[in-house]
């Protein structure tokens, strides 16, 4: 009598040991890194006081990613879901991260001969260039990415074709270094958003990586048929915590950033300044008429009349 042969599952995942030791080069992305390896420190010397770290923080970009597409992350991140969302989170928040903090658009301008850096400058500012750098472009973007490739079919697509695999890996890269270009860079951009925006940004996309991973944690066997569920809820919590992990030592790190940038002097508004100086005139009885552009911080006969309220204010307590 034959056997009856039951249909098959989804293949469990590897073994995390597998993965950390699994190697297969990827010739194409390694002449392609390379070649960006050799052009960076080119123009770095060329550059003259081109600071170290910089030139570090991008082979650090550089190595990320020749471990990223060489390892068993590689490997297996096509058919194991846990594996593909450690691929995931290395192109679209490591690798950016490193790739902004070398500042490569401030040293591609340098190299550039007078007239190919006009025109360079002309596209950083265009219209395009503007709307492409808005931060709420930055941020729809990167939320896109995010869901549209893990909470719809795209995944089971995926799973049976290895160009939308490739297509989705560009994808994250893309949408990681604009994100993080908006959200820490310091480099060359049309329009560079205030710190404290930045930090919404940066909070407001953490949210979409805690939706998104905690929806795959509790995702049902029929939404991932072609993926074991087990990595799929793992996949999921790697998004959560790891994400998350990862976005809150950026914003520590953008935090250090904004404390020793010089140029970014707290902008109270016109609002809130209006409403600072009716107080101090109010309290003080100075300014009142002041030049009202007047930098009330740097105003000699302001800061003598705060003394002055401070001293009867010493003397009433006492």
């Amino acid at each position: 009598m034959d056997s009856v042969q039951m249909p098959m599952g989804p293949t469990p995942g590897p073994a995390w040991a597998d993965v950390l030791t699994t190697w297969s080069p990827a010739w194409g992305v390694n002449v392609v890194l390379l070649a960006l390896a050799a052009l960076y420190l080119v123009a770095a010397r060329r550059h003259g006081g081109w600071p170290r770290w910089r030139t570090a923080s991008f082979l650090a970009a550089l190595a990320s990613a020749v471990v990223t597409w060489n390892s068993g992350i590689a490997v297996f991140g096509h058919e194991a879901f846990a594996v593909h969302m450690v691929m995931h989170l290395a192109l679209i928040m490591v690798v950016p991260a490193f790739w902004v903090a070398a500042h490569p658009l401030e040293l591609l301008r340098s190299a550039l001969p007078e007239r190919a850096g006009a025109r360079f400058d002309t596209a950083l500012h265009s219209r395009a260039s503007r709307a492409l750098f808005f931060p709420g472009t930055a941020l729809v973007f990167y939320a896109l990415v995010i869901v549209l490739t893990h909470l719809t079919s795209f995944m089971e697509a995926m799973a049976g074709s290895m160009a939308l695999h490739h297509s989705e890996q560009a994808l994250y890269l893309v949408a990681g270094i604009l994100f993080f270009h908006v959200a820490i860079g310091v480099d060359l951009m049309p329009n560079r958003p205030a710190y404290f925006v930045r930090y919404v940004l940066m909070a407001l996309a953490m949210g979409v990586d805690t939706l998104v991973g905690v929806v795959l944690m509790q995702a049902p066997a029929t939404m991932f048929p072609a993926y074991d569920l087990e990595g799929v809820h793992l996949g999921g919590a790697l998004m959560w915590v790891v994400g998350d992990g990862l976005m809150m030592v950026i914003m520590v790190l953008l935090g250090r950033l904004w404390v020793t940038d010089a140029s970014a002097k707290i902008d109270f508004g016109p609002w809130l300044e209006s409403a600072r100086r009716d107080a101090f005139r109010e309290q003080t009885g100075a300014g009142s008429d002041g030049d009202p552009d007047a930098d009330l911080d740097d105003d000699d006969e302001a800061l003598a009349a705060y003394n002055r309220m401070l001293t009867r204010l010493n003397h009433g307590e006492h």
